[in-house]
């Protein structure tokens, strides 16, 4: 069975070559959210294995996001993505979130890397 994903980012070029790449390892994305404030209510309708959340949206950031979806006691697995330093989001995960991707290392493998019970 794929793994599904639920895909946040404000920015519809970034979701498209996400999808693509990720779709080509055999992931199953579910579902898109072009802004946190949809994030939220999309990530509960499909219950995806991962949410995969920019830290930075306009209005509603990844992070309250993921602190919503925490306080809901969501099952889904949240990886927080941007294009920030490793340290900085780390910084920012934790607690929060099973982990941070680059966007730039976003795969399958560095997603089962963070969350290794689901493979």
């Amino acid at each position: 069975m794929a793994l599904r994903v639920v895909l946040v980012d404000d920015d519809p070029r970034f979701r498209a070559l996400a999808r693509r790449s990720l779709v080509s390892e055999g992931v199953d994305v579910v579902a898109e959210a072009g802004s946190g404030a949809q994030a939220v209510d999309l990530i509960a309708d499909w219950e995806p294995d991962v949410a995969l959340i920019d830290m930075q949206m306009p209005e509603v950031d990844g992070v309250e996001v993921a602190r919503r979806l925490m306080d809901a006691g969501t099952a889904s697995i949240i990886i927080l993505i941007s294009t920030r330093d490793q340290a900085y989001g780390d910084r920012m995960a934790s607690g929060l979130a099973a982990g941070y991707l680059r966007k730039d290392h976003l795969s399958l493998a560095a997603i089962l890397e963070l969350a290794p019970s689901i493979s």
